[in-house]
């Protein structure tokens, strides 16, 4: 059980009072003791001073029973411990017996001649009695001090039981009863005092006040905290890219839903594997990737590189790309994170690639167009050094305006369809082949002699005239007229090779078409 103030304040005023009685008593002793043993030797000198003459005529008639008696009459003295008178007759010696240290000694002078020394008397002080008287004196002091000690402890108990302890108390009682779990917490009573207590009180009221400010900050901030984890939460699970969050070694640390979607089918895996290996299970040649990431060293400022995922199987033929983007920052412990942001770009690129694709190509037969050829011719124009000789074919079917007119417009579309990969089938992954418009075709012929024109030129004219199937039991059939130009021969630009080959072409026309012919040069 814990003692209470009042008590350890009253044990400690008691002790101290103890021992400054006992040391009081010890100096009080030794003063009495000096004193008593002054007082005992007046004493002594005094009767010494009454008998002298009684003793000095003993000792001058030698009367022994006068010595005796006057010895007798010293000794009733309780002062006197042992007292003689010593002469030449005379000899009452108890000196065996006292403490020669307590002697004092008179010499005795005849009565009828003051220089005639006739004897000594002796007395001896009673040492006993003067410590006996001493105590007691004493100790009737020491039983008043420990009287007033007990006064104090009383005293000192009740008072600081009343002053300090009690109020102490209730103090620690009021402060044990606050209830710190709501908004605001509660207060000591209204207090009276103007001493220290009544200070402590005002005090703590004071911190009790600002207590309330702090915990209610602290609840707004939790508040807002908690806020601002939900929605970064629902932020990150919403969100259509995945988020991923890694250390400084790109050791994976947390990830959202979506990159849960994309690791599960990028790397064949069901759970994701937090270490540093995690972008290969996804990519393609991330290495120099992430080599970049590590050595950038500048904090909050992202970059972004384009990556190809993994297909997760053999089947899947479509590469799908994607925009990952990164950024390093310190958090709240001093720890470098860096934060990933991976963007599917598989539909963007697509459809940018499709846009190329268009801008390049004639949508009803996805052969080049005639912008991206001409670009094409007048690129080879330029390294003609590279490809010393190229041959331009340019094609008009005969015909195909009969089924058009008898067929319509669809079975005419599907003759242009099936005459582009006729002509893609004859030609190499080298040469060009270019629906030029409506019913014209271009093909670029690369690295190539004049026999081999010849060669294909001829099987172009034989592929074309083969029936084509239009519609249930239908088919048409049409023919070619093919001109054609040789670089450099011909012509050292397009414009011109392009006119050469279509003077040839409506030459075939005029000599009865299905047929082909190059272009002359005639000075």
């Amino acid at each position: 059980m814990t003692m209470k103030i009042n008590v350890k304040l009253t044990v400690l005023v008691a002790l101290v009072a103890i021992l400054a009685g006992l040391l009081i008593s010890l100096l009080s002793y030794s003063r009495v003791l000096s004193s008593s043993h002054d007082e005992a030797d007046k004493t002594i000198r005094s009767l010494a001073a009454t008998v002298y003459n009684t003793a000095a005529a003993a000792a001058y008639l030698n009367d022994e029973p006068l010595a005796n008696d006057v010895i007798s009459g010293l000794l009733k003295n309780a002062m006197v411990e042992c007292a003689d008178i010593i002469s030449q007759q005379i000899k009452e010696n108890s000196e065996s017996q006292c403490n020669p240290k307590q002697m004092y000694s008179e010499t005795l002078y005849s009565p009828f001649n003051a220089s005639s020394k006739i004897g000594t008397l002796r007395l001896y002080k009673n040492e006993q009695f003067v410590h006996e008287k001493a105590l007691e004196q004493v100790w009737a002091e020491i039983t008043g001090i420990f009287l007033i000690v007990f006064i104090i402890a009383v005293c000192t108990l009740i008072i600081t039981y009343v002053l300090v302890s009690h109020p102490i108390s209730m103090l620690a009682h009021e402060l044990e009863t606050i209830d710190f779990t709501h908004e605001e917490t509660g207060r000591l009573k209204a207090q009276t005092r103007k001493d220290e207590l009544g200070l402590i009180k005002t005090i703590i009221n004071r911190m009790l006040a600002k207590l309330d400010e702090r915990l209610q900050h602290e609840r707004n901030l939790t508040l807002q905290t908690e806020k601002l984890s939900s929605n970064f939460k629902m932020i990150c699970e919403l969100s259509t890219n995945a988020l991923v969050v890694t250390d400084e070694n790109l050791i994976l640390q947390s990830v959202n839903p979506k990159f849960v979607e994309l690791w599960q089918k990028n790397s064949g895996l069901s759970e994701v594997i937090y270490d540093d290996k995690w972008l290969e299970r996804i990519c393609f040649e991330v290495e120099s990737i992430k080599q970049e990431i590590l050595a950038h060293q500048t904090l909050n400022d992202s970059l972004t590189y384009e990556i190809e995922v993994k297909k997760p199987s053999e089947q899947d033929k479509e590469a799908q790309w994607y925009n990952l983007t990164f950024s390093k920052a310190e958090n709240m412990f001093g720890e470098i994170n860096i934060f990933l942001i991976i963007s599917d770009i598989t539909e963007q690129r697509q459809k940018l690639l499709m846009t190329e694709f268009e801008a390049d190509h004639d949508m009803l037969t996805h052969l080049k167009n005639r912008r991206s050829t001409r670009r094409i011719i007048e690129r080879i124009i330029d390294n003609s050094e590279l490809s010393p000789e190229f041959a331009i074919l340019l094609i008009d079917l005969d015909g195909f305006k009969g089924v058009n007119d008898t067929y319509g417009h669809d079975a005419g579309d599907r003759v242009l369809v099936e005459i582009a990969q006729r002509y893609r089938a004859l030609t190499r992954k080298s040469d060009i082949v270019c629906r030029w418009g409506g019913d014209e075709f271009l093909i670029i012929l690369t690295n190539v002699n004049r026999q081999e024109v010849e060669m294909i030129a001829e099987k172009l004219v034989n592929v074309t005239s083969v029936p084509i199937a239009i519609g249930d039991e239908l088919s048409a059939q049409v023919g070619s007229s093919i001109g054609i130009a040789t670089y450099p021969e011909a012509g050292k630009d397009f414009d011109r090779l392009f006119d050469h080959a279509d003077h040839a072409m409506y030459q075939v026309k005029k000599q009865g078409k299905n047929d082909f012919a190059f272009y002359e040069w005639q000075n």
